[in-house]
């Protein structure tokens, strides 16, 4: 094999890996601590084995974050500290209500479908018609559960939360806050 070969195929290994990681993330299996700690060490062994077989193999973390953006390179926003600082006594509820707006399913379900090839667009559409026809009130935990999302990760329990991927919190903090949204739409003449 080639060194090219060969970074080629850790390359598909380790994009393989980061799908595999993801979809148990979406499905609560293993959380983003275990999570991280697998990807670093899978890193670290094949940035390893890089050394000993070649110096021009690209750095794999730097890879996965060429192919994966977002995915794999941002921090995740905690959506409960953001409401914290608009109602400090209900954050949970304010984050419900978020997602009672059909806009806001709407921008999730596009933002999924762009960034997340496992997410279940049928079972979304589902959803969001329950949602709008039932009682159901639609949580983080259900959105996740029920058509695989990724977008936002909830952890249960004492110090947990909710966290979503920078352009979800963001839609978030704008629907918090009219003034900057406001200001957003000035600035951009939307």
């Amino acid at each position: 094999m080639t060194e090219e070969e060969i970074g080629e195929l850790y390359t598909r290994l380790a994009f393989q890996y980061e799908s595999s990681i993801d979809s148990l993330l979406a499905r609560r299996i293993i959380y983003t601590d275990l999570a991280t700690t697998s990807r670093e060490k899978l890193y670290d062994s094949l940035n390893e084995e890089k050394l000993r077989t070649s110096k021009k193999i690209r750095d794999y973390r730097e890879t996965m974050c060429l192919y994966r953006g977002l995915m794999t390179c941002k921090d995740m926003v905690s959506l409960t500290e953001l409401a914290k600082q608009y109602f400090e006594e209900s954050p949970g509820y304010v984050i419900q209500s978020w997602m009672r707006s059909r806009n806001t399913l709407e921008f999730l379900r596009q933002w999924e479908n762009d960034m997340n090839e496992e997410f279940d667009d049928r079972a979304c559409e589902e959803l969001i018609h329950q949602g709008h026809t039932t009682s159901l009130t639609i949580t983080p935990s259900l959105w996740i559960r029920r058509p695989h999302a990724v977008g936002m990760y909830v952890k249960q329990g004492k110090g947990g939360g909710v966290s979503a991927y920078p352009e979800i919190a963001a839609d978030f903090r704008l629907w918090l806050d009219p003034k900057a949204r406001l200001a957003v739409v000035r600035k951009y003449n939307i």
